[in-house]
């Protein structure tokens, strides 16, 4: 039976503020729920309507995407993990706050134990510096053993983001020429097909809902830095600053007014997975005592 771990408390939101954006987090799931710029007076971050998806920008732990029958393996013991794992949700607690930078932790616990069997921390810091809001995603062993895990962002942007603006007449730019790998997935159970396919992405994607008729683009091995959500008819969009993810995925619903930028550290099992969850394709082995630490940050303009 798969099993999901929800603390309901109350939703406390945490503020941020400088003299360029505003960004609301929820104690729940630690999630961002607004990216508000003072200059451009534009709200940028999907404001999570559940006829199209409730989210905003969930965090993913500790896996990405979906396992096979939601069933994996450690030491021949069986458990089961929802799509993108349990953090998000899940109730953080607040290690440090100030004006411009707020630090979540989400622990281990018994509960947590019954489904993940791996003693951990889960830390989350939000810091604003001008107009670029910074996400700081780290993982800290506190077990006796190696521990294993996929870890990843979610951020849904709005888009269109300006009035009388339609999806289409937005665009994905990237920094650099890009031939990743790109994986498709089965639409019947989530699951990665086993062979990727090389493709050459122009510099500027023109965003179609044709585009994710078979659920999200996912590409492995981009080497882009920086990449922007732009439009033709006005100069208002983000640059996405991320390094060194594995993945890099982009994701909508059909008329949905909002385009996913999501790196990945791990990502859903291929067909083919033996459901050992320590040789998982992408998973990350994080030795005792040892810390884990990545990040990506929006800029607005």
């Amino acid at each position: 039976m798969l099993v999901r771990i929800f603390y309901f408390k109350e939703k406390e939101m945490i503020v941020l503020e400088n003299d360029k954006i505003k960004a609301n987090i929820a104690l729940f799931g630690a999630e961002l729920t607004k990216l508000y710029s003072k200059e451009t007076q534009l709200d940028y971050l999907w404001h999570g309507d559940p006829k199209f998806w409730k989210r905003h920008a969930p965090i993913l732990f500790p896996i990405v995407g979906k396992l096979k029958d939601h069933t994996y393996y450690v030491a021949d013991k069986k458990y089961n993990l929802p799509q993108h794992g349990f953090a998000r949700d899940n109730e953080f607690v607040i290690i440090s706050q100030s004006e411009n930078k707020v630090l979540f932790e989400l622990s281990s616990s018994e509960r947590t134990l019954e489904i993940f069997p791996y003693k951990f921390k889960l830390q989350i810091a939000y810091e604003l510096k001008e107009n670029i809001l910074k996400i700081i995603y780290q993982v800290i062993n506190v077990d006796n053993q190696s521990i294993f895990f996929s870890i990843g962002a979610h951020p849904a942007f709005k888009c269109p983001l300006v009035n009388n603006t339609t999806f289409a007449d937005y665009y994905i730019a990237f920094q650099h020429q890009e031939n990743p790998l790109q994986y498709s997935l089965n639409k019947e159970n989530g699951l990665r097909i086993e062979k990727p396919s090389t493709v050459e992405l122009p510099t500027k994607l023109s965003l179609d809902y044709a585009l994710f008729e078979d659920d999200a683009l996912i590409y492995k091995n981009i080497k882009s830095n920086i990449i922007s959500l732009q439009s033709s008819k006005h100069k208002h969009g983000i640059n996405f600053h991320c390094s060194n993810w594995e993945y890099f995925a982009f994701w909508t619903k059909k008329e949905a007014p909002f385009i996913c930028f999501e790196p990945w550290m791990g990502a859903a099992d291929l067909e083919t997975t033996n459901q050992d969850f320590t040789t998982k394709d992408g998973i990350i082995e994080l030795p005792v005592n040892k810390e884990f630490k990545q990040y990506y940050a929006v800029e607005l303009f």
